[in-house]
C-alpha cells in the first residue's frame, strides 16, 4: 500500500520525463509529502495534468466516498466497480516520484523509510485517472495501482506501487486495455533503496 510520496526536483529530470510525452508543466511544484487528496502531477496520454490522489468514480454522488480508492489492487482492477470503468475506458496515467514512504517494523518499533532508485532517477507509478462532475464541481482525480512486491524490499510491506520499467510507460499511456493487462504485475525497474527516517513509533500503536 503506497500512502504518502514526494514530487521533489523533478525539474532536475525533464529530460527523462519528456522521453514519455511530448511537452512539460510550464512549472512544476515541488511537492514533499503527497497523501491521499491532496494534489500530484500526474502523466496521462494527452500530458500534464495535476489531479487529486484518490480517485472519485464519475458514477458517484458525492466526491467524498465511504470507502478508500487512494490505491487500486492489480489483481482487481479490471471487476471493481470504482476502478474498472477507468480501465476499460483506458484513463490510465503515470505519477512520476522521487520516492515513497513507508512504515516497516524495525526492532519491534515501526520505523519510517523513505523508498527510492539508486541515482535519484523518478519512479514512474502506474494509476488510473477519472473526471469527476456535478453542475458546476468539476473534479480531477487518480488513483496509484498496487502490486504484489519485488524481492528486495518484500521486507518493508506486502504491496508496493505499480512501478512501470522505461520501455512500458509508452504502452500504459496509450494501448488498448487488453494489452496492458501483462503489466498489472511487479517490474524490476532498478537498485531500490529504503532509507531509514529517525522518526520511529511503537509497532503496537496504530498508524
Amino acid at each position: 500500500m503506497c500512502t504518502q510520496f514526494e514530487q521533489t526536483m523533478l525539474e532536475n529530470h525533464e529530460d527523462y520525463l519528456e522521453r514519455f510525452v511530448k511537452g512539460g508543466p510550464e512549472v512544476y511544484v515541488s511537492r514533499e509529502n503527497i497523501r491521499p487528496t491532496t494534489p500530484a502531477l500526474t502523466i496521462d496520454a494527452e500530458g500534464y495534468r495535476d489531479r487529486s490522489w484518490s480517485l472519485i468514480p464519475a458514477w458517484s454522488k458525492e466526491p467524498k466516498l465511504k470507502f478508500a480508492t487512494f490505491n487500486a489492487r492489480a489483481e482487481t482492477i479490471t471487476e471493481k466497480p470504482a476502478f474498472r470503468t477507468a480501465w476499460k475506458r483506458s484513463q490510465r496515467c503515470v505519477v512520476p516520484a522521487t520516492a515513497y514512504g513507508e512504515w516497516p517494523v524495525v526492532d519491534g518499533k515501526k520505523q519510517r523509510h523513505r523508498l527510492l532508485l539508486k541515482g535519484d532517477v523518478p519512479l514512474m507509478f502506474g494509476g488510473l485517472w477519472e473526471r469527476w462532475q456535478q453542475g458546476k464541481d468539476v473534479r480531477n482525480s487518480f488513483t496509484i495501482v498496487t502490486v504484489q512486491p519485488v524481492t528486495q524490499i518484500a521486507w518493508v510491506h506486502h504491496r508496493m506501487p505499480l512501478m512501470l520499467k522505461a520501455e512500458n510507460v509508452e504502452r500504459w499511456l496509450h494501448a488498448a486495455p487488453e494489452e496492458c493487462e501483462e503489466l498489472l504485475q511487479p517490474q524490476e525497474v532498478g537498485d531500490l533503496k529504503a532509507e531509514p527516517i529517525e522518526e520511529s513509533i511503537d509497532a503496537s500503536r496504530r498508524i
